[in-house]
């Protein structure tokens, strides 16, 4: 099997039981003319964002464009009428935000999102056979509510690659003065990986580096922040930017 075939994702909606009592999607279906299909579209949202954590923006070549209401009813294939009133309802009550770049961000996704990788699948196969043949206890015996809080507790420890807008704006919040692009393109090079383990928490990374940009400045060729904030790296350059920062580092 391939390395691509291994890390292939499978996502899917963990919904609760009583997801359909929540007073939230409750409203949502009392109001006129079209309440149930307003629930409907909103699951609609949830799944066509689930590998992008509850963003929805349409990247059209280097370019980010919103959704307005018509291509988000192509997008769902549902009614634009249907879709207008919608998104009016679920910005209402919260469920829907519109962020200032324009991307549409599902607020409580993050608490239904289930995934896991092909080849971790593949391994709870083989453990699950394994124990079957042993005559050991299948999963189906299993005490099932210690098995799903374990599980949600990795699910929680998934890391998630930060864009440089985020990494952007958390160093602003920390006015740290480290270089987003610089940052990213850093991790980027090498996987996200920090040593030799996956990085965890990029939030604790930077506030790593600030930690350590008060003992020690980095002495940047001056061509380093408008080659990095343009994309463009000649292979000498990229080499000597790696150099100066696993120095840092």
């Amino acid at each position: 099997m391939s390395k691509y075939d291994k890390e292939t994702k499978f996502y899917w909606l963990q919904l609760k039981e009583d997801f359909f009592e929540d007073d939230a999607i409750q409203w949502l279906e009392e109001q006129e003319p079209n309440g149930r299909d307003y629930a409907y579209f909103y699951l609609k949202l949830c799944l066509k964002s689930l590998k992008s954590n509850g963003i929805l923006i349409r990247e059209v070549g280097n370019i980010l464009i919103p959704y307005d209401n018509r291509k988000l009813a192509e997008l769902t294939k549902m009614d634009f009428d249907t879709v207008t009133i919608a998104m009016e309802l679920l910005k209402k009550i919260g469920l829907v935000e519109v962020l200032e770049n324009g991307e549409i961000y599902i607020t409580q996704l993050e608490n239904l999102i289930g995934s896991i990788s092909r080849g971790a699948l593949k391994k709870k196969q083989q453990r699950l056979l394994s124990g079957q043949m042993g005559g050991q206890m299948s999963y189906k015996d299993k005490d099932k509510d210690k098995v799903k809080v374990k599980y949600k507790e990795v699910i929680r420890k998934t890391f998630s690659k930060p864009t440089i807008e985020e990494i952007e704006q958390y160093c602003k919040e920390r006015n740290n003065g480290i270089n987003a692009n610089t940052f990213y393109d850093f991790y980027e090079s090498k996987d996200w990986m920090v040593g030799k383990n996956k990085m965890k928490d990029w939030k604790a990374c930077i506030r790593t580096w600030e930690q350590r940009t008060d003992k020690k400045k980095i002495d940047l060729p001056e061509w380093t922040n408008k080659k990095i904030d343009d994309g463009v790296l000649t292979i000498e350059e990229e080499k000597e930017l790696n150099k100066i920062l696993e120095e840092f580092k």
